[in-house]
């Protein structure tokens, strides 16, 4: 094998362990408020996106199908994190905003999340995560576009 298609297998065949690792070190972060890795993440999801969410579109970032989403929000609601909301001309769909103890919540968890991804990523320059960033981004556009190639067919 070429050092070219080392470097390729070496990456592709990274993604997926890193990515099970940091769901792991997270879901440890999540679990110390007391809320499931699908609930925190929505919270999360909810409070960076400064509004309301359309349901599905939460559950399509969390990762999750809608089903389980509504067993997810139910419990954010149960807890008084967030409300749902029918949206008025369509009344299949509903909304997701967050409370002001989601908000609260949501705080407290990006600092944790912050100081996790700080002690991660600490003997990494940023120059190092910057260009880890990008070819992460590049192969997930190139990935998708390949993906969209291949359904038009």
């Amino acid at each position: 094998m070429h050092d070219t298609e080392q470097n390729h297998l070496a990456f592709t065949t990274s993604i997926q362990p890193a990515r099970r690792a940091w769901v792991q070190a997270a879901t440890t972060v999540l679990s110390a408020s007391g809320l499931s890795m699908s609930l925190g993440s929505a919270v999360i999801l909810l409070y960076r996106g400064e509004g309301d969410a359309q349901q599905k579109t939460l559950a399509a970032q969390v990762g999750i199908n809608p089903a389980a989403m509504v067993r997810v929000l139910d419990q954010g609601e149960e807890a008084g994190l967030l409300i749902r909301q029918d949206v008025p001309d369509d009344r299949r769909s509903k909304t997701v905003a967050l409370l002001p103890a989601g908000k609260a919540l949501a705080r407290k968890l990006e600092k944790s999340l912050a100081a996790l991804r700080d002690e991660l990523l600490a003997d990494l320059t940023p120059a190092e995560i910057a260009a880890a960033t990008k070819a992460l981004r590049a192969f997930e556009a190139r990935a998708q576009a390949y993906v969209a190639g291949r359904d038009d067919s």
